[in-house]
């Protein structure tokens, strides 16, 4: 038998996105770029040269960017993009909304990926320009999930909305969450307690309904600062939306 044929994954946020290429279950490439590029059709130089045989995304960044990268993959390539899609059920999984449509599919495909890599109840964070928490049973049961705003979008609401409270950005891996002695150290100390205190709730919420002793899975961008604070156990995949690629698209 030959290679496995290699196949671009993407991963397309509202503000950047992040690609790979995978060739079975190996990693050849991976970079990141930014999604307004995608809306002028205008894909990273150093894809020339990767020659995949399929193109798999999610893409939460609307209708226009999914048009424009179809659009510049069949030029560059020759090949339709795979997007992934919310189903009522998939891979083990059965999704809890009762309109799918509304579900985000990254938080899908991180639902998915953490399932499946050891089919026990787990709590998957994604922390990005929002962070979500997604709730999934033993059996998974996707349980719903909760949407609040990140750190760099609460910070931006206190810097805009109060007169005193203009704090700058100084989060640090492993700091302190002490109490502030003083007002930077009150924000920045309090924003990702604020984050953690859903977390350790969502999960006390998990183990309530019947999941024993869940996993936490922790991604996004955020997610290697808010590893070296969190105090549950947990796994840190920073591409777990990604993962989730190979049971939506397989």
């Amino acid at each position: 038998m030959g290679e496995p044929a290699p196949i671009l994954e993407l991963d397309l946020g509202n503000t950047r996105g992040k690609w790979r290429l995978l060739q079975g279950s190996d990693v050849r490439a991976r970079g990141s770029l930014p999604t307004e590029a995608l809306r002028g059709g205008e894909l990273p130089p150093e894809w020339l040269e990767l020659g995949p045989q399929r193109v798999r995304a999610a893409n939460v960044a609307g209708a226009a960017v999914a048009t424009m990268l179809q659009d510049a993959i069949h030029a560059r390539f020759g090949l339709e993009v795979e997007f992934a899609r919310v189903e009522p059920r998939r891979a083990g999984v059965t999704c809890a909304y009762r309109d799918i449509a509304r579900l985000g599919v990254d938080r899908w495909l991180a639902v998915l990926a953490a399932y499946r890599r050891i089919q026990r109840a787990a709590l998957i964070v994604d922390c990005g320009s929002a962070v979500t928490l997604d709730l999934v049973d033993n059996g998974g049961q996707h349980l719903g999930g909760y949407i609040l705003p990140g750190l760099e979008l609460m910070r931006r609401a206190l810097f805009k909305d109060t007169d005193a409270v203009k704090v700058p950005h100084a989060l640090e891996a492993g700091m302190s969450l002490a109490p502030g002695r003083d007002t930077d150290s009150a924000v920045n100390r309090g924003l990702p307690l604020m984050v953690l205190g859903a977390v350790d709730r969502a999960y006390q919420m998990l183990v309530a309904a019947g999941g024993g002793e869940p996993l936490l899975w922790l991604t996004g961008g955020d997610g290697p600062f808010f590893s070296s604070v969190c105090t549950l156990p947990h796994q840190l995949v920073p591409e777990l939306v990604l993962d989730g690629l190979a049971h939506s698209n397989p």
